[in-house]
């Protein structure tokens, strides 16, 4: 009977222990409104928190992850000037041959919609640059990130945020509760040498 008093120890400590995270990371979560409990107000840590966690993940996107100028920057790029200067020609091109008047031969039209063409699309980039310049200038001053970032999770039902955030970490949660098991149980065995130590055979 004692050995079996010896022997229950650990697995008992398991199941404390893995209960114990178990329950801990339900708390993350839930309860989603405030519950009173023995005159203490439990409430989920996310649910609770949530306006400062927007807040955060915001402030993290907009200073750490991507900006305005990284925006404008990536759209500046020579690749990206070099494909919209080459779609605007065709635009260009195609309008000027659609315009010229039918009498004027196709040979003609095509000469003269690729020597204007040809000059547009040497000043394009410049253009391009110079509403570039505007335009970020107008970015700055309307787009905000963190803002943005910020009202979309605040605007996320507390079930998808939980959906979205165990996406990302389920498996690191289920090892702190499995790590709790292991806890629980190292204890319990110690606690079973303490016993049988003492004497308690």
């Amino acid at each position: 009977m004692k050995a079996l008093y010896l022997a229950s120890l650990p697995l008992i400590g398991a199941v404390i222990g893995w209960l114990t995270n178990w329950v801990a990371v339900k708390l993350i979560f839930r309860p989603h409104r405030p519950v009173t409990i023995l005159g203490y107000s439990i409430q989920g840590v996310v649910p609770k928190r949530r306006a400062e966690l927007a807040r955060s993940i915001g402030q993290v996107v907009e200073r750490e992850l991507i900006s305005v100028d990284d925006l404008i920057g990536a759209v500046r790029s020579r690749e990206t000037m070099d494909r919209i200067s080459a779609a605007a020609a065709v635009s260009i091109k195609n309008r000027i041959m659609d315009r010229l008047p039918a009498f004027v031969p196709l040979s003609v039209k095509k000469a003269v919609s690729s020597v204007i063409t040809d000059q547009i699309r040497m000043e394009i980039p410049a253009v391009i640059t110079e509403m570039f310049d505007r335009f970020g200038v107008l970015m700055k001053e309307k787009v905000n990130f963190q803002s943005m970032v910020e009202e979309k999770v605040n605007n996320f039902s507390l079930d998808r945020l939980e959906q979205i955030i165990l996406s990302v970490s389920a498996r690191e949660l289920k090892h702190i509760e499995l790590l709790g098991g292991v806890l629980g149980f190292l204890i319990g065995l110690v606690q079973a040498g303490l016993a049988y130590a003492a004497g308690y055979r």
